[in-house]
């Protein structure tokens, strides 16, 4: 699925809630995105990550460096918030969402080590979440030995769920779930760590002769994605040659803003990275153009400086 397939159709599809992730975090809401008059908030918020040729966050671009469009229309910067471990909103939330349905046996082990990965790299304020494809979830905490016990019960179970396009569906509707569940008013960026087969995680809707179409599922996920300020990163532990599907440009985890991490043997690398971009990223103000209605709109944000690339969602609501 590329983002001109979708991005401008308009949808009143919502997530529906399951019970598996209905106590993710005790206490969180829904983010107001309606004014007082019921009219649709005239301002957003844009969460991005700039990083230089090495994948190091570059920290010190100003407004007059980053460029937003919205559809075809250039949007001012009202704002611009540079976020860094000690700001106020540096505590991380993250899920750890576990494929215990489609993730090859003889992977397992890697997912295991990889999730454990996440857990040595919380810092104090962080709070961490997983959630299994299959059912089964943890509230968000900061008690890494709890954390590491229900890593350590992770495995591939038995489901009746097969077809491809009912699989892509439970992928959509679990993510923009948790996206739900993740939103508490403000602006503080979230993160969904996807571990398992990329070409689900990373490919959830499948060609059109696969079965029925999936498409409203993406886009109520895409919107609770933007709605809550939440990026979904994949990352296969199949390994080198292993992975059924390449990282590119038109993977799911690349339209909310994320990467997806296929075909490669060092998950330490990649960890490492997500949380590295968890704590270092942009928040940018911009006034809501006359554009679209109550779908998704085409989201594009550029930089001008040389050598730096800037990395947020392609659709915003």
């Amino acid at each position: 699925m590329t983002r001109l397939a979708a991005i401008f159709i308009a949808t009143t599809a919502t997530t529906a809630t399951t019970a598996t992730t209905a106590a993710l975090v005790a206490g969180t809401s829904v983010p107001r995105v309606q004014s007082p008059d019921g009219q649709l908030a005239a301002r957003l918020v844009i969460d991005a990550v700039a990083t230089d040729s090495r994948g190091t966050p570059v920290m010190d671009l100003k407004p007059d460096e980053i460029e937003v469009w919205i559809g075809h229309f250039r949007v001012p910067i009202e704002n611009l918030t540079a976020v860094t471990p000690g700001d106020e909103r540096s505590g991380r939330l993250v899920v750890l969402l576990m494929d215990d349905v489609t993730l090859p046996q003889q992977s397992v082990p890697r997912a295991r080590d990889v999730a454990r990965r996440f857990v040595t790299r919380m810092t104090p304020g962080d709070r961490m979440a997983i959630v299994m494809l299959n059912g089964g979830t943890t509230e968000s905490t900061d008690d890494r030995s709890r954390l590491f016990k229900t890593i350590d019960g992770y495995n591939q179970r038995a489901t009746g769920v097969s077809r491809l396009d009912d699989l892509g569906a439970h992928v959509l509707e679990t993510i923009g779930d948790l996206s739900r569940q993740l939103a508490e008013g403000s602006d503080q960026r979230r993160t969904i760590v996807a571990i398992g087969s990329g070409w689900l995680l990373d490919r959830p809707v499948p060609p059109p002769s696969a079965g029925h179409d999936v498409l409203p599922e993406w886009i109520s996920a895409m919107r609770m994605l933007s709605l809550s300020n939440t990026n979904v990163y994949v990352i296969d532990p199949s390994g080198v040659g292993a992975a059924r599907a390449d990282a590119g440009e038109n993977g799911f985890a690349r339209e909310t803003g994320g990467h997806a991490f296929l075909n490669t043997n060092d998950l330490n690398a990649a960890a490492d990275r997500i949380m590295r971009e968890s704590a270092n990223y942009y928040l940018i103000g911009v006034g809501s153009p006359p554009v679209g209605g109550s779908g998704l709109r085409e989201l594009d944000v550029k930089t001008v400086r040389r050598g730096v690339t800037i990395r947020a969602r392609r659709a915003i609501h």
